[in-house]
């Protein structure tokens, strides 16, 4: 603990001593890529959402430099089922112990435990042009030091973060994250963290019991420019004429296997994303069936089914629309109204023939 506040007080205290520029230079540095050799522990994820109601659980968390194993207990009808998750270089395996299952994924990148914090680290020249990052004050979390600041959007209709970050390894501990409108919509938190520690042994084992079935998926991730989309997609994409200010277009990607293929078109701010995926429009058009309060013990409201499980876990602004044969889906934690203005954009590009 000793060593620990002593690291804290060699970070801390020249940020006291900075003239503003530096010191805002040096809290930014505070936002680059974690370090650390191993992480084990828990911790709590709280959602709040007035349309599907509050939730909380619980991961436990095992990590090194290259690898990680996350366990979760979700919430069902037939009683709680646990989901072990393991990420290695060579593939993403899916253990569900209540099915006797285990998938393997290979083939693309994989989430990462990291991406629960819903923010970039790899852009921060771009964030630094579109949030102020502002020094709230020091903290404990876990029984470790922290300093804590905000990620201030300069325009309103990005949310707000607000981030509990150990100075040593630049690990986020606790990070809340608010609505445009102001309102705390997401809260991760490390209950339990040890830094450096031995892991067990095997934890990162991928061999399923003998009795269990394995399935194998594959689905392919490939950087694409937009003129291959004819031949690699068989569609032609449509980018949108307006994008939010701030934003940069980050990638277009081709995701397929052999039921689907999908364009994955990325913006960012430096730090928020929004995404907008793209694939022909089934032949019967999409039709969302209202959302009745008795439905939220049994199922998410069937407007949320074609969305990935993450993004019916965390609150995000979403809509989908059938353009000229395409189905887009935007995803987002920006506002609803900037997600429609993308669309729009993209409606009246095809409507003028451009």
């Amino acid at each position: 603990m000793r060593r620990w506040l002593t690291v804290l007080i060699l970070v801390a205290a020249p940020i006291a001593g900075w003239g503003w520029g530096e010191r805002e230079q040096g809290l930014w540095r505070l936002l680059q890529p974690p370090r650390f050799r191993t992480l084990q522990g828990t911790l709590q994820v709280s959602v709040f959402s007035e349309r599907m109601g509050d939730r909380v659980w619980t991961i436990s968390l095992c990590a090194d430099e290259r690898r990680s194993r996350t366990q979760l207990m979700l919430p069902h009808p037939e009683g709680a089922r646990q989901i072990i998750t393991i990420t290695t270089p060579e593939g993403m395996w899916v253990f569900l112990p209540f099915a006797k299952r285990a998938i393997r994924q290979a083939g693309m990148n994989f989430p990462s435990w990291r991406d629960l914090w819903g923010f970039r680290s790899d852009k921060l020249d771009l964030a630094q042009r579109n949030y102020d990052l502002r020094f709230v004050g020091r903290d404990k979390v876990a029984d470790l030091p922290c300093l804590v600041v905000e990620l201030v959007p300069k325009f309103k209709e990005n949310p707000k973060r607000r981030l509990w970050i150990h100075p040593p390894t630049r690990l986020p501990l606790r990070l809340e994250r608010y609505d445009p409108d102001g309102k705390l919509r997401v809260r991760i938190s490390f209950t339990e963290v040890q830094i450096d520690r031995p892991l067990p042994l095997l934890i990162f084992d991928t061999n399923p019991p003998p009795d269990w079935q394995q399935v194998e998926v594959s689905v392919q991730r490939q950087s694409i420019h937009v003129s291959e989309a004819p031949q690699v997609l068989g569609f032609a994409l449509l980018l949108p004429t307006w994008v939010p200010p701030g934003y940069v277009l980050d990638g277009i990607f081709a995701l397929q296997d052999r039921r689907f293929k999908v364009a994955h078109i990325v913006y960012t701010d430096g730090i928020s994303v929004i995404s907008l995926f793209e694939h022909p429009a089934p032949k019967e058009p999409y039709e969302p069936r209202p959302f009745r309060p008795e439905m939220r013990e049994r199922r998410p409201p069937r407007s949320d089914m074609g969305l990935p499980p993450p993004l019916r876990m965390f609150p995000q602004q979403w809509l989908r629309r059938d353009i000229a044969g395409i189905r887009i889906v935007l995803v987002g934690e920006t506002s609803k109204e900037w997600l429609e203005r993308i669309a729009d954009s993209l409606t009246s590009q095809v409507a003028s023939g451009r």
